[in-house]
């Protein structure tokens, strides 16, 4: 309980004393080298502050310099301080609308380029999306969406939303599926209890754009969950050896 209610406190005041400032920097700094380096920060904070130990694998897939959507598994609101982590703060999110009306914390995320997305609002979504692809057709950068739409509560995978792939398809980048595991074990759902321990973060490698815009949604739904699901699989198995 002691250390949920620190992580919490971390997680809520790095929001302020770093994610206010830095969103305004990167109102006017083009490079969003602050809002990277915040991001970073305080993602280390939030791991930090929960004790658990983040393992990362197949960071080589990541660090060429490119613009990619990321996509993979949720499992524990320790997942996106641990992807910010990962990819040094240099990534976007496709989150969930109500995220959004959390004061200063919604504010903070519209200001980094965080895109809101609400099941109940189909029109308002395609808006905010196409608004999102066409500034990516101007200037790439990373994305990540957790196409569940919700956190696992048993770590097993769920169904994939197909309107996520799309989504990645029309990107135009390459897509990077990736596995995490072990943030559930620290951190479920609806628990006022952070548990240190092992979060191990794969990714897999590209699927090039150009092979991405080949495949059909289908085709690119399948190609994902069967990495996301594979990575899951060797997790459990270095876990059981070990």
């Amino acid at each position: 309980m002691i250390r949920w209610a620190i992580t919490f406190f971390l997680a809520s005041f790095g929001v302020l004393i770093l994610g206010v400032p830095t969103a305004i920097i990167g109102i006017v700094d083009r490079s969003r080298r602050a809002v990277a380096w915040g991001s970073f920060v305080w993602g280390k904070w939030v791991i930090g502050a929960s004790g658990c130990r983040l393992v990362i694998k197949g960071y080589e897939n990541t660090n060429d310099g490119q613009a990619k959507f990321y996509v993979g598994n949720h499992q524990s609101a320790l997942d996106i301080p641990a992807v910010l982590v990962a990819l040094d703060g240099r990534v976007n999110f496709l989150a969930k609308r109500s995220l959004f009306d959390i004061p200063v914390f919604g504010w903070v995320l519209r200001l980094n380029g965080y895109v809101p997305l609400s099941r109940k609002n189909a029109r308002k979504d395609h808006v905010r999306l196409q608004h999102m692809l066409t500034n990516l057709s101007r200037r790439p950068v990373s994305f990540c969406v957790f196409p569940e739409g919700t956190r696992s509560k048993d770590g097993q995978l769920l169904p994939f939303r197909r309107g996520a792939l799309k989504i990645c398809k029309r990107s135009g980048l390459p897509v990077v599926p990736f596995s995490i595991s072990g943030s559930l074990a620290a951190h479920a759902r609806g628990r006022f209890l952070v548990t240190p321990g092992d979060i191990q973060l794969t990714f897999g490698k590209p699927v090039p754009a150009a092979l991405v815009e080949s495949m059909d949604a289908g085709e690119l739904h399948d190609v994902v969950v069967r990495e996301v699901a594979a990575g899951l699989e060797a997790h459990a198995s270095s876990h059981n050896d070990g």
